[in-house]
C-alpha cells in the first residue's frame, strides 16, 4: 500500500476531494451575492432564518456565504425545522426551485468533498504506520 501514495494514483485521489468541494464552495458564494436576498425574502416569519440573519448578520464575505450555507442546510433538511416550528411549511414550498436546487447540489457537493477528505487523510494515517 505505501508503493500507491508514492504514484500517480494517490496525487489523483488526494486532488479529487477538492476537484469535487471546490464547486460546491463557488456555488454557495454565487448564491450568497445573487440570491441570498431573494431567499431571505422567501422567509420572512421563519424564526430559525430570522435568527441566523441576526447571528451572521452582517454583508461581508463571510457572514454572507455561512448565512447562505445554513440556510442550503434548510433546504435539504426542512422537516426537522418544520416540526419544531422554526420554519413555515408555505414558505419552504415559496423558495424558488432553481435556487433550492442548486442550494441543495452546493451543500451535497462540499458534504462529499469533506468526506472524501477526511476517508483519504485516514487511509494515509493508517498506512503511514
Amino acid at each position: 500500500m505505501t508503493a500507491f501514495w508514492s504514484s500517480w494514483w494517490a496525487f489523483a485521489f488526494m486532488i479529487a476531494p477538492f476537484v469535487i468541494g471546490l464547486p460546491g464552495v463557488f456555488m454557495i458564494l454565487f448564491m450568497a451575492y445573487r440570491n441570498l436576498d431573494t431567499i431571505l425574502a422567501t422567509f420572512p416569519s421563519s424564526e430559525y432564518v430570522k435568527r441566523q440573519k441576526a447571528l451572521w448578520g452582517g454583508y461581508d464575505l463571510s457572514s454572507r456565504f455561512i448565512l447562505t450555507s445554513s440556510l442550503a442546510a434548510v433546504a435539504l433538511w426542512p422537516n426537522r425545522h418544520i416540526r419544531r416550528g422554526e420554519l413555515d411549511e408555505t414558505e419552504v414550498r415559496n423558495l424558488p426551485r432553481s435556487i433550492k436546487r442548486r442550494m441543495i447540489i452546493a451543500w451535497l457537493l462540499c458534504a462529499v468533498g469533506m468526506t472524501w477528505l477526511l476517508i483519504s487523510i485516514g487511509l494515509l494515517k493508517l498506512t503511514d504506520g
